[in-house]
Parts: C-alpha cells; sequence; structure tokens
C-alpha cells in the first residue's frame, strides 16, 4: 500500500510544480489581424480582429509617422522611443461604441474597433503616449499585438504570453487646408483658443465665458457623457459661426444637444452627468460634422450682411 500511495504523493508533487505561477507563461497567443481606415485629418480607426486563441487581456497598439519608420527601417526596439505612440486597451469603451464595440477583451477571433487621434475621451485604455489627435495629411504605421496575462504581472506569472506582433499596416490621414475649409475638430479649438470667432458660448441653457469653455475643453470625460458630448458641440457651435453650413440634421443635433445638456453645469465647472450610453449617438453625429472635411459648405463671415452674422451669432451665444 505504501508503494502506491508514494508515487501518488510524487505526481500530485509533479502536477502542483508543474502549474505553479513560478513558471513562466506557457502559451504565446495569437497574433491578431488588423485594418486602418483614414476616417477624418485627425483620426485613424483601426479595426482588430483577435486570432484562434483571442485577446483574453485585451491588445496593445503601436504607432508612428511612416517617414520616421522609414528611416529608422524597422519599430524601435526602445518602447520609450518619443517617435513611438502605444496604447493598451483592456477594458470597457463607453465613447466609439456606436460600431458595436463594447469591450477589448477579445474571444476567439473576436473584433474590436479604436480610433487612434480620438482617445481623449474614451475609457478602457492605458496610454504609454499622448492620446492627442493626429498630423492631417500624413502616413502612419500601426501594428497590434494580444497581450498576455504573463505581461501584466511584473514577475511573468501569467499563463499566456503576449502575441507576436502583427504585420506592419500604413495608412494616410486626411489633408486639411485651413484656408479652403472652415470645419475643424474639438482638438484644434482646444489648442487655438486665439482663433476663437466668439468669447463665450450658450451650452444648454448656461452661458460660458471662454475661459470656462477651454476649461470643459481640457477636462477628459472619464465616462461622462455629458463632458464628451459638450466637446463636441462646443466644436460645432465654433465651426458653424466661423462660417460652416451645418444642414438639418446637424442644426437638429445641435438643438437636441443643448435640450438634453439642459441646466447641467458641466465639469469641471459644475458636476453634472449624463450616461455616455444616452449621449454616444448623438456625440457620433457631431463628430462626423467636425472631422467631415470639405463635406459642407463654408461661409465667410465677412462676407454675411451684419444683421445675419449678428442673428446666427444670438443662436449660440
Amino acid at each position: 500500500m505504501r508503494r502506491p500511495l508514494i508515487a501518488l504523493t510524487l505526481l500530485v508533487c509533479a502536477l502542483l510544480s508543474f502549474a505553479s505561477p513560478s513558471f513562466a507563461a506557457i502559451v504565446e497567443l495569437d497574433a491578431p489581424a488588423t485594418t486602418a481606415t483614414s476616417v477624418a485629418s485627425t483620426i485613424v480607426e483601426v479595426g482588430v480582429t483577435a486570432g484562434p486563441t483571442g485577446a483574453p487581456n485585451g491588445f496593445t497598439v503601436e504607432w508612428m509617422l511612416a517617414s520616421v519608420f522609414d528611416q529608422l527601417g524597422d519599430w524601435p526596439v526602445d518602447p520609450a522611443n518619443p517617435n513611438l505612440h502605444s496604447a493598451t486597451f483592456l477594458g470597457t469603451p463607453t465613447l466609439n461604441t456606436v460600431d458595436g464595440t463594447r469591450t477589448f477583451l477579445l474571444a476567439p477571433l473576436g473584433s474590436a474597433t479604436v480610433q487612434l487621434g480620438d482617445l481623449f475621451d474614451e475609457t478602457g485604455f492605458l496610454a504609454a503616449t499622448t492620446v492627442e489627435e493626429m498630423l492631417s495629411g500624413m502616413e502612419y504605421v500601426f501594428r497590434v499585438r494580444a497581450d498576455g496575462d504573463a505581461a501584466l504581472s511584473p514577475g511573468g506569472t501569467g499563463l499566456y504570453g503576449s502575441s507576436p506582433y502583427s504585420p506592419t499596416d500604413r495608412c494616410t490621414t486626411k489633408p486639411h487646408n485651413d484656408l479652403e475649409d472652415c470645419v475643424h475638430s474639438q482638438g484644434y479649438w482646444k489648442g487655438h483658443g486665439s482663433r476663437w470667432p466668439v468669447s463665450s458660448l450658450k451650452l444648454g441653457t448656461i452661458i460660458y465665458t471662454k475661459t470656462q469653455l477651454l476649461a470643459i475643453m481640457n477636462q477628459p470625460a472619464r465616462g461622462n457623457g455629458l463632458v464628451s458630448l459638450s466637446h463636441q458641440l462646443i466644436a460645432a457651435k465654433l465651426n458653424v459661426l466661423s462660417g460652416a453650413v451645418p444642414g438639418a440634421t446637424i442644426t437638429n443635433a445641435i438643438a437636441t444637444a443643448d435640450a438634453m445638456i439642459g441646466s447641467r453645469i458641466i465639469p469641471p465647472i459644475g458636476a453634472g452627468y449624463i450616461a455616455p450610453s444616452v449621449t454616444s449617438n448623438l456625440n457620433d453625429v457631431l463628430e462626423s460634422f467636425n472631422s467631415d472635411e470639405r463635406a459642407h459648405n463654408c461661409l465667410t463671415p465677412t462676407a454675411v450682411k451684419s444683421s445675419s452674422w449678428g442673428a446666427l451669432k444670438a443662436m449660440y451665444r
């Protein structure tokens, strides 16, 4: 009886030893596939499709200017290289969810879409570099990997290792000419306060000063739909006041956004809140207008009769 017991004990110890967290990751995840599409002068939409092993711990996207990549001849070895941009998507998005992306933790052959250049108000990711908008009319290179849980623990105690990176993909952002197009993104207006056509705007029922509006523009949404909607609403109103002809759809969207905001005071000026699921569709409509290069008409404000221009400004103040 003793010999079978000893054999069984040795077998159990061996199995426990094999499963010990001290062992390195034992399964390498399959590399995801990617598609990159320019959707604006400052945004590239990257579709990520997981391999047969999925991306159960999320994925990391790296991107950089193609000109620098071609000069280097390959991706930088040093992750701290200032030319390299990266973001790890490992949680739940609340901003760009209209396309069906509800999580960045992918099942086998599961997919998600991220918008690089439009991450300022997004949730569910960690950025090793800036999350600001991309440069217009520039070619970028992209690659993605599925992250293993070993990569998430400094001791490397997980069961899954990160996948190899996908093949390098390329995409060029749409060009933008300030002399020909009167529409600009929220990032542009956030960084060009000197070019605002007004010094105050009404959002909902509240009038905010330019200083307050810039504070709102610099406030990350952090899952607050009121903040992300306000960012696009401010940009849309500034675009209209700069001469963009909005059309019925955008005019209605602006009015609907104002009605939705109502008397709520927007952070960081106040503590108002709207669930992002309520604002997401409207947010996308306004963002499409703010980044829709040359798909609209532009007027030169100085060419409009003063009475008409004054009436237009009164709508947004």
